[in-house]
């Protein structure tokens, strides 16, 4: 790789970055348009980089891009929403079960750590870490599980649920350290060691509706 060639896939690593973020801070919401030539102008980049970085986003699932309509950050109808909920809930379900089985506490410390990065996240008030935090806190219970199948779903449903603010929602109008409770009680459900009381939380936290107060247990 020559020197031109890396200095071009920094700069679209640096560009993927600030675009990826805008998109899980909520400030390009679904459905916002993302023109190349606009993007290059206001980060003064030619276009090139800028159609890689984008590129990377469609592959993640965060934008839709189609011929003669361009880029946009993903979007789906209510009843795929909908449907996409109920799958992430049953997923997480499933791994809450299997997690209780083999947790450590090495892996309770993992996933402490998590929730207290969270919160230092709504400290700052930096949305976009406290979103991929919260998605990295779900991923890493599946992890835990060891059902290979599962996190190969949810690295499907992940960046659909994020684009459409089902994750780390940076719309939700509560104390965002309340969401962080959420977790820390859910690391203490799993921690008691009853699978089918994780299920159920697990269950209850990813299928509620957002904004609205869990019920008990999430």
């Amino acid at each position: 790789m020559t020197y031109t060639e890396l200095s071009k896939e920094l700069l679209s690593d640096r560009i993927y970055d600030v675009l990826r973020a805008s998109i899980l801070n909520g400030s390009r919401g679904p459905g916002t348009r993302l023109v190349e030539s606009e993007i290059a102008r206001g980060m003064t980049v030619s276009q090139a980089p800028v159609r890689e970085a984008l590129k990377r986003l469609v592959h993640e699932g965060l934008v839709t891009s189609a011929p003669r309509r361009g880029s946009y950050v993903t979007q789906v109808s209510q009843s795929e929403f909908a449907l996409a909920r109920q799958l992430r809930a049953a997923v997480e379900s499933v791994g809450a079960r299997s997690a209780v089985a083999g947790l450590t506490e090495a892996d309770l410390a993992d996933l402490r750590g998590v929730v207290a990065r969270m919160g230092a996240a709504v400290t700052v008030g930096d949305w976009a870490e406290f979103r991929s935090l919260d998605a990295e806190f779900h991923a890493r219970v599946l992890v835990i599980g060891d059902h290979a199948v599962l996190s190969r779903v949810w690295a499907v449903l992940e960046p659909l649920l994020m684009s459409q603010r089902a994750i780390g929602d940076p719309a939700y109008p509560g104390d965002r350290f309340t969401v962080v409770q959420w977790h820390d009680d859910l690391v203490n459900t799993l921690a008691a060691g009853d699978p089918e009381a994780a299920a159920a939380a697990f269950f209850a936290h990813a299928s509620g509706a957002l904004g609205v107060a869990p019920a008990a247990g999430r």
